[in-house]
Parts: C-alpha cells; sequence; structure tokens
C-alpha cells in the first residue's frame, strides 16, 4: 500500500489506527481487537506503516512519517463528524457525493462529485481535497501536455445583449434570439440556451449549466 485512504475503513478502525501508528502489528493483534476494527485492516495499514519506520531505520529511505498519516486520519474523522451533524439538519448524508449547483443546492452523481466512493471533502472556500495521502514519493511527476493550461473559472451568468435582443453562453458561444420588447420571448431564449447547455457535449457547458441554470 503506498496510498492510505482514511475513508476506506471504519470510523472504530480509524481511530484504532491513531492509538497503534508505529506499533508492530505482530504485537498489536496479540490482544482482543475492539468491535469494527479489522485484523484485515490492523494487517493493511499498520503493518505498512510499521514497515516504512523499520525501513527509513535501518536504510534511511524517507516516507511521509506517522505524523502525515495522523493528520490524514484526524482530518477524515472531523470531516464524518460535521457530515453527521449537518445531515441532522436537511443536508445530503455524504455531501460529497454530489455537486452543488450556484444556488447551494445539490446534485447527487453530478459533474466532480465522488463516485463509488468518498475521496474528497469540501474546504471553506468550497474546494474539493482528497483525503488519500501517499506515503512515499515514487519520484514519478504527474504529465502535463505542453499545450494545456489552467482552466478559468466557470462563469456566473448568461451574456446578455439586449440592443441586439441575444443571449450567449459565455462558454463556448452558442446564441439565441429574443425580441426585446417581450418578457415571454425572452424567458423563451433562456430556456432554449439551458437546453442547449445542459444536452452540450463540452463538459464545462455542462457545468456552467447546472451552476446557473439548476
Amino acid at each position: 500500500m503506498d496510498t492510505f485512504r482514511p475513508p476506506r475503513y471504519s470510523l472504530e478502525e480509524n481511530r484504532f489506527f491513531l492509538q497503534h501508528l508505529g506499533d508492530p502489528p505482530v504485537s498489536v493483534l496479540q490482544s482482543k481487537l475492539p468491535d469494527g476494527v479489522s485484523a484485515a485492516a490492523v494487517t493493511d495499514v499498520l503493518g505498512r506503516v510499521y514497515e516504512l519506520e523499520e525501513i527509513k531505520k535501518h536504510r534511511g529511505t524517507e516516507w511521509v512519517g506517522t505524523q502525515a498519516v495522523s493528520t490524514a486520519i484526524n482530518t477524515y474523522l472531523h470531516e464524518e463528524h460535521k457530515w453527521r451533524d449537518m445531515s441532522k439538519r436537511g443536508a445530503p448524508r455524504f455531501p460529497t457525493m454530489h455537486a452543488w449547483d450556484g444556488k447551494g443546492r445539490p446534485h447527487r452523481g453530478g459533474i466532480g462529485s465522488d463516485s463509488g466512493e468518498i475521496n474528497t471533502y469540501i474546504d471553506s472556500d468550497g474546494n474539493r481535497k482528497k483525503f488519500a495521502l501517499d506515503l512515499i514519493d515514487l519520484g514519478i511527476e504527474e504529465f502535463v501536455a505542453p499545450w494545456t493550461k489552467e482552466q478559468e473559472p466557470i462563469p456566473d451568468s448568461v451574456v446578455e445583449d439586449w440592443e441586439k435582443g441575444r443571449l450567449e453562453c459565455p462558454v463556448d458561444g452558442w446564441t439565441t434570439s429574443f425580441k426585446i420588447e417581450s418578457k415571454q420571448s425572452y424567458n423563451l431564449a433562456r430556456a432554449r440556451i439551458a437546453k442547449h447547455c445542459r444536452s452540450s457535449k463540452d463538459e464545462r457547458v455542462r457545468e456552467f449549466a447546472l451552476k446557473v441554470f439548476s
């Protein structure tokens, strides 16, 4: 195991890991394990941590260390407790399994949400952060194509041109017209551009639709 993912283990197991990080699993398994803690999980996590500590001791091979593992566990326990408290007030039990639109409403399985298992949490600025912790540096840099560049934020609104009676998607430039003097015509134009954005094959256009038209 080169990457530790706290959400893959029960809350009881994560708390148990905190108490025994660095202990040899053979010793830990001599005693009866608490309810909710499996021998397989102990061997998987504590065994790997102990192995990395021993390798560092005898060969000088660096790894992230027990403090980083402890921090990763505490982050998960903190977020899980927060989610449980929020769910009592009507929020989804696992908020990262949803995408959140511009009005703060959740959409389960939406673009960018966790799928199948919990992988992320959302910080106070609304950014998704990974729970996963790489235990060792494999020395492999992530490939970044030289022709790519960081994407700009998703726009907040449709481009409206009231002189020409035109609405435009700010992501792909798709336009539709409306009669300036008619509110109904304007509403129909917004409906057309919303339909276009939701059905687009461009992921960023669909993200814009989720943000603006949900």
